[in-house]
């Protein structure tokens, strides 16, 4: 019984302890809540970042005028202005050789001597039967004229054919002569060389297979330059379209050009067009098989109304092409149409009156409406790109 009581003290003083906890928590939460530093005005909104309350920092710049190119990049071959492997028309031994490899040759110089005893052999014959042939004609005409009893007009007239024929066989025997030297049949330089003197040179004519060449020759001074052009823009590769050459290796140093002539139909196989730019070569810096990039200048649009590309939003009107224009410290989305895009502009022509702040760094969340805090935008140094295929 005399535990009772105990217990019930025990729980008033526990109480009471709480009690006096409590209060002491409440008295400094009140000084705590005096002593804080008062705000310099009575706004809360003012107590907010500029991020917290919707205003988004940008940075924007207004459209320039600008001249626009666009242009493709396609790998392109070099191949010579002529070029000819000259062959033996004739069989023979190979007597004499007058050039080597890099050599530079005038139209019909002369480049080997072919030892064929067999075509003279035939020409002398032939010139000897034609000879016989003409003086007989000639004799039978004379007795014919002097007596048309004594002899026919037919034997006459069949004397004339056979010197006739017999002065076509010199006449081919004489040329075939001729090819016993072989003569350069356009100036150029002689890229390859495949026999000397002593060997046994086939007829061309009748074994293109077999039959040694003599020679490979080039014309130089100007070169074609063959690129193919794919089918999505080869409406554009016409004839004085302008053209850059570059190499990889010297990056530097470029030439310059135009499309010269094309086929006007694509290859079915690749889909292509095959373009052909005539570029001149008096120091021989292109030569035959180097590997180039040619840039095609396909089109130009001068003081063109040009935005960055990083300034233009996909998919934010109707899904076509818009951008957010800052309009009293707010964002507003502008559908735009775009044309020519050189990688580093990209032109608008329709949606801009060329003097709005344009947003172009800062878009990613921003919507229709939205506040915006802006800045100017540094544009970064770049460089136009090309297309490549």
């Amino acid at each position: 019984m005399k535990s009772g009581p105990l217990k019930t003290i025990l729980i008033l003083t526990g109480a009471a302890g709480l009690l006096v906890a409590l209060v002491l928590a409440f008295s400094l939460r009140k000084e705590d809540t005096t002593n804080a530093t008062p705000p310099e005005n009575g706004n809360k909104a003012d107590q907010i970042e500029p991020h917290a309350a919707g205003a988004l920092p940008v940075q924007v710049i207004i459209p320039q005028r600008r001249d626009i190119v666009f242009t493709i990049t396609l790998p392109a071959n070099i191949s010579p202005w002529y070029q000819a492997t000259l062959y033996a028309k004739v069989p023979g031994y190979l007597k004499w050789m007058g050039s080597d490899k890099g050599d530079v040759v005038k139209k019909g110089q002369l480049l080997s001597v072919i030892d064929a005893p067999e075509v003279q052999e035939q020409y002398e014959q032939a010139k000897a039967d034609y000879a016989i042939k003409r003086l007989t004609y000639e004799r039978l005409l004379n007795v014919w004229k002097e007596n048309p009893e004594v002899i026919a007009k037919q034997d006459v007239d069949v004397a004339e054919a056979a010197a006739e024929g017999a002065k076509h066989l010199r006449d081919n025997r004489r040329t075939m002569l001729d090819y016993t030297k072989v003569y350069a049949p356009f100036s150029g330089v002689i890229t390859a060389r495949f026999a000397d003197p002593g060997a046994l040179i086939q007829s061309g004519e009748r074994s293109a297979t077999q039959a040694v060449p003599l020679y490979t020759i080039m014309d130089l001074d100007t070169v074609r330059v063959y690129v193919s052009v794919p089918q999505e823009v080869a409406l554009l590769a016409k004839p004085g379209v302008r053209v850059v050459l570059s190499f990889k290796e010297v990056p530097e140093q470029e030439f310059k050009g135009s499309i010269t002539r094309t086929t006007e139909a694509l290859d079915s196989a690749t889909r292509t067009l095959l373009v052909e730019i005539d570029m001149p070569n008096k120091e021989r810096q292109l030569q035959p098989g180097m590997f180039v990039s040619a840039t095609l200048y396909l089109r130009q649009h001068t003081n063109a109304l040009a935005v960055p590309p990083a300034a233009i939003v996909t998919g934010g009107s109707d899904k076509g092409k818009s951008v957010f224009v800052v309009e009293q410290g707010k964002a507003r989305l502008v559908p735009i149409k775009t044309d020519l895009d050189d990688g580093l502009w990209v032109e608008v022509v329709e949606g801009l009156a060329g003097n709005e702040d344009i947003v172009v760094v800062g878009k990613t969340g921003l919507t229709d409406g939205q506040a915006v805090k802006a800045s100017a935008y540094n544009l970064p140094a770049g460089k136009p790109s090309s297309q490549k295929y």
